[in-house]
């Protein structure tokens, strides 16, 4: 009976009253209706540069490749994870030419945000009560500054699973730890990562904070016995990813690890941390275009390509010592999840050698969960900054960039040192502010 009514009770958190679903309805009909009203305008807005670009001409041919009866990865190659197919066949089923199935294409991802929205939304009723406007707002103004990558890229997918793996452990918060409908929602979260990282593999960085979480339930404390905690949810979420990358293993076979190793092989992207730095010191020669994106050439190119998997992996142990040590002195709540899931991912982004416009759809539902209070607000309007510095960089500064012009290299860098403080801040936040709800 005690189970049920806490079952019952995260049920209704869910539900809601009407000044919450109808205000929420509100804001996902308009989020939808301005992305889309906002990707009617994009064509005109930079068409040199969306002559350069071919994601969406690689979504169709795929998608229509697949439709065909041709094998992913044996029969054609594709440098995306297995997972990423599923939004590329419904717009190449119901449309015939690029214009038709970029279009479908674009409401299909506006529709994906939406539902991400909910889900961030509802996560954030959980933890902060009162207070869930402000992250469903941050979401959504966050998502139309990025209106020329949010519908264009299939990232949204990304940002789904991340949502739904924040809501799920929001619901978990509610429930005692021996709960079977909480231990059913945390399986449920580690099957949304393992979606996630079939998908694009980053969501496989929020499978260490949920390590933490699921540990922090049942009262563990070492490292040792909370992997151990965590075994099983650690299970499913091998076993999700597996159920995707076996097939495209078995039919694929090297044109899988080719994908792998098309990504491993790229040089050092212009948007990204080092080239920004590069740029700041005179030391780039011009920008060539490989693999897909933009690349820098000049001094110093190949010294921080090299070092690029080691600092990354240098940022992903601090953040994992911060969130240890916090684990260790005081638990991990739900609401340290979103929080150090975006550290995360920070920390991959500032790290990486490339770092598209898209990747940051990823951090949409995880920021605006990061914080309550004033330092929500603060962490908000940090984060509204990097989506807006963002779409100044592409389009409306990329040519001046591409010409290494201070102009435009400026916002680069200045967009690049606010991810930098994002990440810092993702670390530093004061533990009232991510401070575990009541379960009353």
């Amino acid at each position: 009976m005690q189970e049920q009514g806490a079952g019952k009770r995260w049920l209704r958190s869910f539900r809601g009253p009407i000044f919450f679903w109808l205000p929420l309805c509100l804001l996902g009909t308009y989020l939808y209706l301005e992305l889309l009203r906002k990707f009617s305008e994009l064509a005109p807005l930079a068409p040199a540069i969306a002559e350069k670009s071919t994601d969406m001409l690689l979504y169709r041919e795929a998608g229509e490749a697949i439709l065909a009866g041709d094998v992913p990865y044996r029969d054609f190659f594709i440098e995306y994870p297995p997972g990423s197919l599923l939004a590329f066949v419904p717009p190449a089923f119901f449309t015939t030419n690029q214009e038709d199935f970029t279009t479908f294409f674009a409401s299909e991802m506006a529709l994906v945000l939406v539902a991400t929205l909910v889900l961030t939304a509802c996560a954030a009723r959980i933890l902060f009560g009162w207070w869930w406007p402000l992250p469903a707002v941050v979401f959504t103004v966050a998502a139309l500054l990025l209106y020329p990558v949010a519908v264009t890229r299939y990232d949204a997918l990304v940002a789904l699973t991340l949502a739904a793996a924040s809501a799920l452990v929001a619901g978990v918060s509610t429930l005692g730890p021996t709960n079977t409908a909480g231990s059913a929602a945390l399986t449920a979260a580690w099957a949304s990562l393992g979606f996630g990282a079939a998908v694009k593999l980053v969501p496989a960085l929020a499978s260490a904070p949920l390590v933490l979480f699921s540990g922090s339930r049942q009262g563990l404390r070492t490292l040792k016995d909370t992997v151990q905690g965590a075994a099983w949810g650690l299970a499913v979420f091998f076993g999700v990813l597996i159920l995707f990358y076996l097939p495209a293993f078995l039919f694929g076979g090297e044109s899988v690890v080719g994908s792998l190793a098309y990504h491993a092989n790229r040089g050092l992207q212009v948007e990204s941390v080092g080239a920004s730095v590069l740029m700041m010191l005179g030391y780039l020669e011009e920008v060539v275009f490989e693999y897909g994106a933009f690349e820098v050439l000049g001094h110093g190119v190949e010294l921080l390509s090299s070092l690029s998997l080691p600092v990354t992996v240098l940022l992903l142990i601090v953040t994992g010592a911060v969130a240890y040590r916090e684990y260790r002195e005081s638990g991990f709540g739900a609401r340290q999840f979103p929080r150090f899931a975006a550290a995360f991912v920070l920390a991959f982004l500032l790290g990486s050698k490339v770092l598209s416009p898209q990747y940051i759809i990823w951090l949409l539902p995880l920021v605006p969960l990061s914080a309550r209070g004033v330092w929500a607000v603060l962490v908000s309007g940090l984060f509204l900054a990097i989506c807006w510095l963002t779409t100044q960089i592409f389009p409306y500064h990329y040519g001046e960039i591409l010409r290494l012009e201070s102009s435009g290299t400026s916002v680069l860098l200045w967009r690049n040192i606010l991810l930098i403080l994002l990440w810092v801040w993702m670390l530093l936040l004061a533990s009232e502010s991510t401070q575990q709800p009541s379960r009353e």
